[in-house]
């Protein structure tokens, strides 16, 4: 009978700390909420330079850990691991990149957005969301810089400059009354 109470203790305490990393794990799953641009040695930064041509695709699951303004981000299918420079401490930054909900579904939409987001550029006539997934947070509006930007700091911005390489941006201007790009201009290849 103490044997039995013993295995069933066992069993259990088995059974809570299973649980717990089923629960840890799950707490750090992510999607990506835009196309996450990556350099040299799997870094991606704020600054997200539009130059690289590797990115880790919108709605990708990953396992994200964060430590102050850096995170680790694991590719839950791939394995494959990136650094990503928040440029400020919180959750609140770290959702400009990643976000907790369901991962984006860019099936639902036209064929010449889906194209837009898969090529990673912007066209006239992408809401700000579409521009969004598509290049990612921009280096900000002419005069601030987006890295102490939330999400939703960056969505009421009507003109986005995204850093192409040094001295060459891609800017883009959207209206005020629909949200959607009116003018594209700048340097993409």
């Amino acid at each position: 009978m103490k044997k039995m109470r013993n295995m069933f203790q066992r069993t259990l305490l088995l059974l809570f700390l299973v649980s717990g990393v089923v629960y840890a794990n799950e707490e750090n799953i992510y999607y990506a909420r835009c196309n996450l641009k990556v350099f040299k040695g799997n870094y991606i930064t704020w600054v997200n330079w539009q130059d690289s041509q590797t990115f880790i695709p919108v709605g990708t699951k990953l396992k994200v850990t964060r430590s102050g303004s850096k995170a680790s981000l694991i590719n839950a299918e791939t394995g494959d691991r990136y650094t990503l420079d928040i440029g400020a401490k919180g959750d609140e930054f770290l959702e400009k990149y990643v976000i907790k909900k369901q991962p984006v579904d860019i099936v639902s939409l036209p064929k010449e957005i889906q194209a837009s987001i898969n090529n990673t550029t912007a066209e006239i006539g992408m809401t700000k969301k579409h521009v969004y997934m598509s290049m990612g947070p921009p280096i900000g509006p002419k005069s601030a810089r987006t890295n102490k930007m939330t999400y939703e700091d960056i969505m009421n911005i009507n003109m986005w400059v995204y850093a192409k390489r040094r001295f060459q941006n891609i800017n883009i201007t959207f209206d005020a009354n629909t949200g959607k790009a009116k003018k594209v201009e700048g340097i993409w290849k």
